[in-house]
């Protein structure tokens, strides 16, 4: 079985942030009229026109955010590091507390490193010479279709055609070789993927330069581990939820190491969702292929065209601030209630599992989270007036919250409401207070609680690998120094 972790018993489970007071007072209640309701609403998040596409990347159109375009995929990586959910139905009410989370709640990278070389030894490439213990991971190699991926002068002709440029795959069936089969699910992520292979096999080759007598490997993990912590905190988390919303996090969540911990719906089903609001439609990939279509994103990551092309191995410089020429730097769409068209009807489902939005309210209701309303009160946080709900909807969308007296606006699903906060309140470049304080409070806590975290190094962690600005790592210098932003 190539997944051991999905088959082995897992003790981890989902949870709730909000009291049961709360969410019996402020939820919408599941009945056939509510779930009417949010299918009417998932139909109508369809982005109405608003279609950043290449032209439009460096422009004033108000579907693009400041974000680059790198950190929707990066925070789907995170996600599948923290998260897995695989038994929850969008058909009942539903517990949260008797759900199973198939991840470990804790950033540490188990998506990439599995359970090991001891135990998932398919992972990994092991040493013939040397230190034992210098075990890296395995690479994947391309299908040769010519030139692709990042330039050496910023032009078309400064790319070449690449080899290793892929995660390692089955022969025959092309089935990835990775610790999360979902970080295969489309071009993008599938390539970052690649990357954190290439940043930990970077650090053994450091680790061998300076003789380090310990365990390889080990030492290797923890300092990737380390390093992809800060950047989360520090370049990914206070992109997303504000300087202020994550220092405030830092300095108040109580979370010794080993306390008790379930990774709370509010989080995993609503607030952390934002994501889906960014994704776009058109993206420039590399020089052959300046207006990919999502579609094209997700197909060119399934047979027949595995492995992966060398023609469509992706230029990260397109995707983060890494500071090499490219003449487009996708931006995300903003953080709001606007799904991009081809959300609308997604690849192999029918019905209301064809449309994103409908899916993500659906199985908020499910599981009972509290509406928006009530999420701010119980932060102490003044709720969204109606008018702010309402503010820039298209006029469909507007009646139908008007609609049964008016209770998607009292009762408001908080993954519609995060959106709506990000939208007015945050000007589409960040997550409201709402949304800011659920995903900033719920990274601090899981690193808190981890005994290995970078937060409790002893004596404190500053990041040392090669960055732009020395003692700080961002996503930019993780993919620079993995080797993935030149030929």
């Amino acid at each position: 079985f190539p997944f051991p972790w999905l088959a082995s018993p897992c003790a981890e489970r989902f949870g709730y942030m909000s009291s049961a007071g709360v969410r019996g007072a402020t939820k919408l209640p599941f009945n056939a009229v509510n779930q009417a309701l949010l299918g009417q609403l998932g139909g109508l998040m369809g982005d109405p026109g608003r279609d950043p596409n290449a032209a439009s990347n460096n422009s004033t159109d108000p579907g693009v955010s400041s974000i680059p375009a790198g950190y929707t995929y990066f925070g789907q990586f995170v996600d599948h590091d923290i998260t897995l959910d695989v038994s929850s139905s969008l058909d009942s009410a539903t517990d949260a507390n008797t759900i199973h989370n198939m991840r470990t709640p804790a950033l540490d990278l188990d998506s990439v490193y599995g359970r090991g070389p001891a135990l998932d030894a398919f992972l990994y490439a092991f040493p013939s010479t040397g230190p034992t213990t210098a075990v890296k991971f395995q690479l994947g190699t391309n299908t040769n279709t010519g030139p692709g991926g990042p330039s050496n002068n910023g032009t078309p002709g400064g790319m070449v055609t690449q080899s290793q440029f892929d995660v390692p795959r089955i022969a025959g069936t092309n089935t990835a070789v990775i610790g999360d089969p979902r970080n295969d699910e489309n071009l993008i992520v599938a390539q970052f993927h690649h990357a954190m292979l290439r940043l930990h096999n970077k650090v053994v080759e450091l680790l061998l330069a300076a003789s380090f007598a310990g365990d390889i490997f080990a030492e290797a993990k923890k300092i990737v581990t380390h390093h992809y912590q800060w950047a989360v905190v520090n370049d990914f988390l206070k992109r997303i939820c504000g300087a202020a919303a994550v220092n405030s996090a830092l300095s108040t969540v109580a979370a010794p190491p080993g306390s008790s911990f379930r990774m709370p719906v509010e989080f995993a089903v609503a607030a952390y969702r934002f994501g889906h609001s960014m994704i776009r439609d058109i993206y420039w990939v590399n020089f052959n292929f300046p207006t990919a279509t999502l579609a094209q994103v997700f197909e060119f990551i399934r047979n027949p065209r595995l492995p992966v092309f060398s023609n469509w191995v992706v230029d990260f410089n397109a995707f983060f601030d890494t500071g090499v020429p490219v003449p487009v730097h996708n931006k995300a769409r903003r953080i709001d209630s606007f799904m991009a068209t081809e959300l609308e009807l997604l690849p192999g489902f029918t019905g209301l599992m064809a449309v994103l939005a409908t899916r993500n309210l659906r199985r908020g209701l499910a599981l009972g989270l509290p509406s928006g309303q009530g999420m701010a009160n119980s932060f102490g946080i003044t709720p969204m007036t109606t008018a702010q709900l309402t503010q820039g909807l298209p006029a469909a969308e507007v009646n139908l919250l008007n609609s049964n007296s008016g209770i998607l606006l009292q009762k408001t699903p908080l993954w519609y409401y995060v959106l709506r906060e990000a939208a007015v309140l945050g000007g589409g470049n960040e997550l409201g207070p709402v949304g800011g304080r659920i995903v900033a409070e719920t990274f601090v806590r899981m690193l808190k609680r981890d005994i290995t975290s970078y937060l409790n190094v002893t004596g404190g962690f500053t990041p040392f690998l090669p960055s732009v600005v020395a003692g700080d790592f961002t996503v930019a210098d993780l993919v620079a120094f993995a080797g993935v932003t030149q030929p």
